[in-house]
């Protein structure tokens, strides 16, 4: 299933930051750096994002480590 809208707009912010955080997108970046550069976007609604973006191949994550990375040329 595709992101929702809502996802969408969060999942764009999230890969801009992303991109300034690590222009060569090779690290993971620790989710919770990411609420803190995102501190108007509900971390719940964040980890959602990150979810679905995984599951739709999107995104590679470690929830166990908190950890993730935007699948290049997606």
């Amino acid at each position: 299933m595709p992101l929702s809208q809502d996802h969408g707009r969060v999942w764009k912010k999230i890969t801009d930051v992303y991109q300034q955080w690590d222009q060569d997108r090779s690290n993971l970046m620790a989710i919770d750096d990411l609420s803190q550069r995102l501190p108007d976007i509900d971390p719940e609604l964040i980890a959602q994002t990150l979810a679905q973006a995984h599951a739709e191949g999107m995104a590679s994550a470690s929830h166990e480590e908190g950890v993730f990375r935007p699948v290049p040329n997606h």
